[in-house]
């Protein structure tokens, strides 16, 4: 009999593929929804702060746009004003809500995002990071100077 038709090694061959396909699946499963958790929020949470910070400075530079000059005030009175709270109505940001800081934008970490205008030109906007304190090393601050982020 020609061997390549012995059903006995297709069955073996079929459950080695089960078993790959069962550890691809478990971590796949790791990877992305167990690992992220036991390390605090993991790296998943980094994207999102960088993209809320992009959001926030192009809802930012719009508004300078149409009104000819930054909104003023803290994180509560600048999103109050980029979604819709200003004198033409313009939506200039959506975000999510937090139940904590409802009026306010925060990182990921639920940590309210600070933003400062250093003068009438620019302004940086920082996430406290992980640790949920400003002023060190996990922090993720954009500059609209550089238009990029940089090392705090």
């Amino acid at each position: 009999m020609n061997k390549l038709y012995d059903n006995s090694e297709w069955k073996i061959s079929w459950g080695f593929i089960r078993l790959l396909l069962i550890g691809f699946l478990l971590s796949i499963f790791l990877w992305y929804f167990v690992l992220p958790r036991l390390a605090g929020g993991g790296p998943a949470k980094i994207p999102r702060a960088l993209m809320d910070e992009e959001q926030l400075d192009l809802g930012i530079e719009n508004y300078k746009q149409v009104f000819g000059s930054y909104p003023t005030g803290e994180n509560s009175n600048i999103v109050n004003l980029l979604t819709g709270n200003n004198p033409q109505k313009t939506v200039f940001l959506n975000f999510r809500r937090s139940t904590e800081h409802p009026n306010e934008m925060v990182d990921p970490w639920e940590t309210p995002y600070k933003i400062e205008f250093s003068q009438r030109t620019n302004f940086i906007i920082r996430s406290a990071g992980k640790n949920k304190f400003f002023g060190d090393t996990d922090d993720i601050v954009f500059n609209s100077i550089s238009n990029d982020f940089v090392k705090p």
